[in-house]
């Protein structure tokens, strides 16, 4: 029996690498054509938090920990290396990890309305997927965290993204006018304003306790 569970873990492992491989590189490589496929497949909300958002949000985490906190980082014009304390990265990283968990089905109902808002139509499902594999190019230049120096480069990541999220709507809610630039305005902002209130948090609740 545990031989047997043992192969369906990997099965299973298997084909969630498989459909992130997938999804990962043809949004990355055949944009067009794989935002019309996302935008008419079966797959549920549920379907993308386990096969693609869970373990693609962990990477740039898990990075970040391996980077900042094992690796450590020098101070420029010094030769001093600053590590952040494991028990405060882990508890940084876990709390990190269920906010942006719980932000990205936020983020696609507010896309949803904000899109409605002009008079267009998508459903929550299509939403969400837009949101989902739009991130993938921040996902994956979070592997940069490995190397605390270039932990910067991420920005650029998100720059592919705003434009993956752009042709999203270009393909799944067919708009590429005015509408569109106003509907990533938005998103940005909104992005933004996550990610300013995640680091006020984080300081507030997390950081501030004693590693």
């Amino acid at each position: 029996m545990p031989a047997q569970s043992s192969r369906k873990n990997k099965a299973i492992g298997m084909i969630y690498l498989n459909f992130i491989i997938h999804h990962a590189g043809g949004i990355l490589t055949n944009t067009q054509v794989s935002w019309r496929t996302i935008a008419h497949d079966t797959n549920s909300i549920l379907d993308v938090y386990r096969k693609y958002v869970l373990p693609m949000v962990a990477l740039p985490l898990i990075c970040k920990f391996i980077g900042f906190s094992l690796v450590g980082y020098t101070l420029p014009y010094t030769n001093s290396i600053i590590r952040i304390p494991l028990e405060q990265g882990l508890k940084d990283g876990l709390a990190t990890y269920v906010l942006v968990l719980v932000f990205f089905y936020i983020f696609a109902l507010i896309n949803k309305k904000a899109i409605e808002k002009h008079n267009l139509t998508i459903s929550l499902n299509r939403s969400f997927k837009l949101v989902a594999f739009s991130s993938t190019p921040v996902c994956l230049a979070g592997i940069l965290f490995l190397f605390p120096g270039f932990s910067q480069l991420v920005i650029f990541g998100a720059a592919y993204a705003i434009y993956l999220f752009y042709q999203g709507i270009v393909e799944i809610v067919d708009e590429s006018g005015n509408k569109a630039i106003t509907i990533i305005v938005a998103a940005i902002g909104v992005v933004l304003l996550f990610w300013i209130s995640l680091e006020l948090l984080l300081n507030e609740f997390v950081r501030s306790f004693p590693a």
